[in-house]
């Protein structure tokens, strides 16, 4: 009778949660299908960057890394999804985008050691200290990378802390880099850390959403 009890109360109180406008659900994300079998729920409020918009992206990192000295990688980069949370100033922003070829392999990131891991690590800070003194991002801190499980397969987490475009505030970044066949799928996903407490649960479900 006593768990019976607890069940019905239980049942009551998230009755009530859902209740509240601040817990409605309906209609709150929407799937979207990109290229390349890939498909992803995004909050349907959201703003969805034009095709333009990705080019001046594209543009930008194109000659940040050029202006560093740094050589650009062989073969191309097709960005498929550029999304902007609602109000602006944006406080967080989802990215996917593809790369062909694939560097490495599933095989590759199924064997990595976690001295594999460092290394990669360390190699992405010297990139990123060497393409700040070109205009691009002040990284505050990376975190330690490692792997994880995206729909399945084996995906390389690199997350790391960043200052603001537009102000002091810092922003934390999460990529995922996932070879498939002959190509890399690139999602990244970030936000303002002083709003984490609103933008990591809607980013951890877009994160458990993606399909390919």
């Amino acid at each position: 009778m006593k768990q019976n009890t607890n069940c019905l109360i239980f049942a009551a109180f998230v009755n009530l949660l859902l209740s509240h406008p601040i817990f409605a659900q309906e209609d709150s994300f929407r799937r979207l299908q990109l290229s390349y079998g890939i498909s992803v729920d995004v909050p349907s409020h959201w703003t969805i960057l034009s095709l333009d918009s990705r080019k001046n992206f594209r543009t930008f990192s194109q000659t940040i890394i050029e202006n560093a000295g740094m050589e650009l990688a062989n073969g191309r980069k097709e960005s498929l999804l550029a999304i902007n949370a609602t109000p602006n100033p944006p406080g967080a922003m989802i990215r996917v985008s593809i790369t062909y070829p694939a560097d490495y392999t599933q095989s590759d990131l199924a064997v990595s050691t976690s001295k594999d891991l460092k290394e990669v690590e360390t190699e992405m800070l010297n990139a990123f200290r060497q393409l700040e003194s070109s205009g691009g991002p002040k990284i505050i801190e990376t975190l330690p990378v490692r792997i994880e499980q995206i729909n399945g397969l084996h995906a390389l987490t690199i997350p790391y802390v960043r200052r603001s475009e537009n102000g002091p505030s810092l922003w934390q970044v999460t990529q995922y880099k996932i070879p498939v066949s002959n190509h890399l799928i690139e999602i990244t996903l970030s936000h303002r850390q002083s709003d984490a407490v609103m933008w990591r649960p809607i980013l951890d479900r877009v994160k458990r959403s993606i399909k390919f």
